[in-house]
């Protein structure tokens, strides 16, 4: 179950060192990534799946760079990373179900991992470590619950924390994000259950309340299992990233409606918004509290794009003005969708300077930045991107949902 609160150890210190961009390539300024036509490849509006030559060509980056094809998983990928090992992992979804497992790629060859987890998402290892946490969920006799499961060196798999808040439907909201913070810790990002906080038909209630952790980016202590809110108001979360301030980043996705997809700059004890969003336009969600301070999103993306894997480049491989840059996959296909854009936020005060998590953030810490310098497409002519990571060498490294294929973006100087 879900742990305390509170007179929990933490655990020890640990130092997350990102690739320094010392050595990396002389700034460069690129043009966005060219954006193809969708149609007359192999399979009308794509490539077919085995059509890598095709893809190649379908594929859009900015001048200066190119794509290779790192492998291909076979089912649906939903999220990737790398190990210690530096060999790269996945969740994949088998056999067209939501069923799924871990899997690793030993060179171009992809290994199944773990054993079975309904719905696997995000995966992160404990840093200094080969013990990989993933978000799923747990089904028992009469619910659902969400779940974070420890995988060992072994490939055995056990629920780690369980009783975690799921699920809107089969397919979405739930524990999804990982990722080890600078302090040791495991930030979770976890979904709302529903959709808007709307009652059951026939209820006499206009909005159920949240649960507990529901709509929240929570901090969980992984030796004891304790867990902590870090963040409210965010609808659903699905990946986080830290830069080196240790500032959180978040892609978020909207309502069914299309409202509320976007990226946050996410502070400890924010809260961003959910399920308040008659600001957005949506009049069947609730009415904003009158002593709520709502932050701003760090960027609004067109509705309905579903932004889904984020992270933010600490590599050394592309251009020193890109590091820092945060890439998000925008998976939906709409216009300015199926994309990987490149997002340069502004600097705000550091991480630092505000609150624990579980504290309110003061009024002199409200968050007012200054909007990102652009949204750029950088790689184009995909079909479901969703995710996207920085590799160890300093490429960026893209999954794409429908075919399973992992493509690499590498900076040619």
């Amino acid at each position: 179950m879900v742990g305390a609160f509170q007179d929990t150890p933490t655990p020890p210190l640990v130092t997350l060192t990102p690739a320094s961009n010392f050595g990396a390539p002389a700034a460069f300024v690129n043009l966005p990534a060219p954006v193809l036509p969708a149609e007359g490849w192999s399979c009308q509006d794509f490539p077919c799946a085995n059509d890598l030559s095709g893809w190649q060509r379908r594929i859009g980056v900015p001048e200066g760079y190119h794509v290779e094809h790192v492998a291909r998983f076979p089912g649906q990928v939903m999220q990737i990373t790398y190990g210690e090992d530096n060999r790269l992992y996945a969740t994949v979804l088998e056999n067209g179900t939501r069923s799924g497992a871990v899997y690793v790629l030993d060179g171009d060859t992809p290994t199944r991992y773990s054993d079975t987890i309904l719905n696997p998402i995000g995966l992160a290892f404990q840093p200094g470590t080969d013990v990989l946490y993933v978000s799923g969920r747990l089904e028992a006799a009469s619910t659902v619950q969400g779940a974070i499961f420890r995988v060992l060196p072994d490939g055995s798999t056990a629920p780690a924390i369980t009783g975690m808040p799921c699920c809107l439907n089969a397919v979405d909201n739930q524990p999804n994000a990982l990722t080890f913070g600078p302090d040791g810790f495991l930030y979770v990002g976890i979904g709302s259950v529903t959709d808007h906080t709307e009652s059951p038909e026939g209820s006499v209630q206009a909005f159920v309340p949240l649960l507990p952790f529901e709509a929240s980016i929570v901090r969980v202590n992984p030796n004891i299992g304790s867990v902590e809110i870090y963040a409210q108001g965010t609808r659903n979360a699905f990946d986080l990233g830290f830069d080196t301030s240790g500032t959180m980043y978040a892609s978020d996705s909207g309502l069914i409606t299309g409202e509320g997809d976007r990226l946050l700059r996410v502070f400890p004890g924010g809260h961003y918004g959910f399920p308040f969003y008659r600001v957005r336009g949506c009049e069947e969600c609730p009415i904003t509290p009158g002593n709520l301070t709502i932050q701003p999103d760090l960027w609004t993306f067109p509705p309905g794009s579903v932004p889904r894997g984020m992270t933010v480049y600490l590599g050394a491989g592309f251009p020193t003005n890109l590091f820092g840059s945060v890439f998000v996959a925008l998976w939906n296909g709409v216009e300015n969708g199926q994309r990987i854009v490149r997002i340069a936020p502004r600097d705000v005060p550091a991480a630092a300077n505000y609150p624990e998590a579980g504290e309110t953030i003061p009024p002199w810490a409200t968050i007012t930045p200054e909007p990102p310098l652009m949204a750029e497409p950088f790689v184009t002519g995909l079909i479901r991107p969703i995710d996207v990571i920085t590799a160890p060498d300093g490429s960026l490294v893209v999954a794409d949902y429908v075919y399973g294929h992992i493509w690499r973006v590498v900076y040619d100087g």
